[in-house]
């Protein structure tokens, strides 16, 4: 037997409750959650792979040359914290200076941080109808 897609199983699961549950579910807030679990296999469905190693190679590349440039911000955190953690502490102690190294956390870490949030609102975004008690397609 071959083994099902994770597709596959998600649409097996979207259907299921969408068709058989669903209208079987008198109960208000028994049915929000139904319609909120269809829109879970359908964002499940659609979601590409985790972007979590890339985005961390991604963010100590920055960091590296942040540190090779001398950025006293960085090196006070970067090698020693994850990329991420640095990159937060670091564009937090950036927050309320106003000089050539904060202006290089900003320009180079912001903007991709920014795009990181963009594509993972962009990828949810299914799930805002459902979690507001609409089917998705609906």
């Amino acid at each position: 037997m071959t083994r099902p897609s994770d597709d596959a199983l998600w649409r097996s699961v979207e259907h299921t409750v969408r068709d058989v549950l669903l209208p079987a579910i008198a109960d208000e807030w028994a049915r929000l959650a139904a319609i909120q679990l269809v829109g879970l296999a359908t964002y499940a469905r659609g979601r590409g792979p985790d972007p979590t190693s890339a985005r961390a190679a991604a963010l100590a590349a920055v960091l590296d040359e942040l540190a090779r440039g001398g950025n006293e911000i960085v090196l006070a955190h970067w090698p020693g914290e994850t990329a991420p953690q640095a990159s937060a502490s670091a564009l937090s102690d950036a927050l309320l200076r106003d000089d050539i190294h904060a202006d290089g956390v900003r320009a180079a870490l912001r903007p991709l941080l920014v795009a990181n949030l963009d594509a993972d609102l962009a990828e949810s975004a299914v799930l805002g109808p459902p979690f507001r008690g609409r089917l998705p397609d609906a």
